[in-house]
């Protein structure tokens, strides 16, 4: 009787090349992990978000590559124009802060802020961000049927204390441009307030480091306006730095290219006008909301 066979066992070269096989696979697994990581932050600090990429982004959209790389870029040649008013508010709360006596035409009345924020959700209008719009003409996002953009310009306490949780108990969402130098000053929100309300679905814009007139000043000055405002919302926020506010209004031919040369793929006005396009991403019009104004007036701003 033949004796009988013990536990087969696999010859040590054998055993040997699965180890390498298995390291070679995990390590493949790992490499292409760490390329696709890596590709993955540089699209980031392309953008200038390097900061951004640790905080998720956050606040207004969470954006897949393609939209991270449309926001980067020019629009495409087929681009269309949309129907999507642009309102402008400051100030909002039950008296002008003391900022001078300018601060009492750019204040809106907490009343008449809540009355008009009720129109908008009785009558099936959708707060979408200046992202949005542009995400929209590059063919990447769709708008909803009645769209409205609100943007808040100067970063005043109020904006968080007053309209931020009343946007919270609507619904909405609003676009905030701040002054990254007045950031916790006296009558400013602070950055822990900024991230609050972006992580809340808000967005945080730049409206420059000092407000100056960006017309009368240097090109060495306007350059550090322009980048270094977007850099200060984008490392304390998470924020993308997409859109730019004009202090005052004011800009030109020079102070649009040094914009793009800034990283920014749109900004705004503080004049009233046409839809906004492709042809017009750097002079988006806005409608001004006044103190005590009439609702038939406010209606007729978005519709």
């Amino acid at each position: 009787m033949p004796p009988r066979a013990g536990p087969s066992r696999l010859p040590a070269v054998t055993v040997l090349l699965l180890v390498v096989m298995v390291v070679a696979v995990v390590g493949t697994a790992f490499s292409l992990n760490a390329s696709q990581s890596e590709l993955r932050f540089r699209d980031a600090e392309s953008l200038g978000l390097g900061a951004a990429f640790g905080a998720g982004f956050g606040g207004a959209g969470e954006y897949s590559k393609i939209e991270m790389a449309a926001l980067s870029g020019p629009l495409p040649t087929d681009a269309a124009d949309v129907a999507v008013p642009v309102l402008m508010y400051h100030y909002v709360d039950d008296e002008p802060p003391p900022a001078g006596p300018y601060a009492d035409g750019l204040t809106v009345r907490t009343p008449d802020f809540v009355e008009e924020m009720e129109y908008l959700v009785t009558n099936g209008y959708e707060t979408v961000g200046l992202d949005d719009v542009y995400l929209a003409l590059a063919g990447l996002r769709e708008l909803p049927a009645k769209p409205v953009i609100l943007t808040f310009d100067d970063g005043g306490l109020d904006n968080y204390e007053v309209a931020f949780p009343l946007l919270q108990k609507y619904g909405l969402k609003g676009t905030f441009f701040v002054i990254t130098r007045a950031v916790g000053e006296e009558g400013s929100m602070d950055w822990d307030h900024l991230r609050e309300m972006v992580a809340a679905g808000m967005a945080v814009q730049s409206h420059t480091v000092s407000h100056p007139d960006l017309t009368r000043i240097p090109a060495e000055r306007l350059q550090t306006e322009l980048a270094d405002s977007r850099d200060a919302i984008s490392e304390a926020t998470g924020e993308v730095g997409y859109a730019l506010s004009y202090p005052g209004g004011a800009y030109n031919e020079t102070v649009i290219e040094a914009a793009r040369a800034a990283g920014y793929v749109m900004a705004v006005t503080t004049d009233g006008g046409a839809a906004l396009g492709p042809e017009s991403l750097f002079e988006i019009t806005r409608k001004r909301v006044q103190p005590f104004l009439p609702m038939a007036t406010f209606a007729r701003l978005v519709d």
